[in-house]
């Protein structure tokens, strides 16, 4: 049994992680500000252990592990300054492995480099890395588009008619859980998709059947969308953060679709409307 160190334990990929590394009889210590929940979620299987970015003096938990799972805080614009402290504490006391969660495309966004900066620092350093690129999660819609589905018929992102090869976050975890566990493969960076890349047109019309309903896809410009998302009491910086993310399906830089999920977990990847049918039915 080895022992793995998980950041974010508690998050949509993090939880998969830690699901599939317990599939494999592996010792988890979660890295969390609130052990509790951890406990809550995991109940006795997993060992809650405080861990934050900013305190220096919990970066010594990662030394009992052999491998460790690096996740940033999701929108956060200083997310490379934030970890940074931790990759160089790494750097000087750590000889395990590392997975590094960026993004696909997030490495050539110029108004948001936190992932690329990162990269980059890791492909210097000697840490036994890895690093994946998932696309952008088929989750999403339950978790963040729900309450506009489900009360006002609408998917509401500027992601224009671009196309997106959308990744279930299980998919994503099983991937990184085997990238963990396998000793044979170091310094590789994984483009994590699924099989298929689609329009949130395409979603719409899915969503539509699935529900038995009318879901459209009013896709809103950039204007509208920072608009709604004021009016809807969301700080300025949500809009300014996403408008680039989804600027990358508009622009068709993340329809790449690739078979990493198979090549790292021998299974082929889960569907998109096979996760919008357990998201939302």
């Amino acid at each position: 049994m080895s022992t793995y160190f998980i950041t974010g334990a508690t998050g949509t990929i993090g939880k998969e992680v830690v699901n599939n590394l317990l599939t494999k009889k592996e010792h988890i210590i979660a890295g969390t500000r609130n052990t509790q929940k951890v406990k809550d979620i995991f109940e006795n299987s997993v060992t809650g252990a405080y861990f934050d970015y900013e305190d220096k003096a919990s970066y010594q938990e990662v030394l009992q592990s052999d491998g460790i799972f690096l996740l940033g805080p999701p929108l956060n614009p200083r997310l490379y300054e934030l970890l940074e402290p931790f990759v160089d504490y790494l750097q000087d006391n750590y000889n395990g492995r590392l997975i590094y969660l960026s993004g696909n495309g997030m490495e050539n966004l110029e108004e948001l480099p936190f992932h690329k900066k990162m990269e980059e620092k890791l492909r210097g350093s000697s840490l036994d890395w890895n690093i994946v690129r998932p696309g952008f999660f088929m989750q999403n819609f339950g978790n963040y588009e729900r309450e506009n589905i489900q009360d006002r018929n609408i998917i509401f992102s500027p992601a224009g008619e671009g196309k997106s090869s959308f990744v279930s976050s299980r998919d994503v975890g099983s991937a990184i859980a085997e990238l963990l566990t396998d000793q044979n493969r170091v310094k590789e960076t994984h483009i994590l998709t699924g099989a298929k890349a689609y329009s949130h047109f395409d979603v719409a019309s899915m969503l539509s059947d699935l529900l038995e309903r009318e879901i459209t896809y009013p896709n809103p410009d950039e204007n509208t969308y920072k608009e709604v998302l004021k009016e809807s009491g969301a700080p300025d910086f949500i809009a300014d953060y996403m408008i680039p993310v989804y600027g990358m399906i508009k622009q068709g830089k993340v329809s790449e679709v690739t078979t990493a999920i198979k090549d790292l977990t021998g299974q082929e990847p889960e569907s998109l409307e096979a996760v919008l049918k357990r998201d939302f039915l």
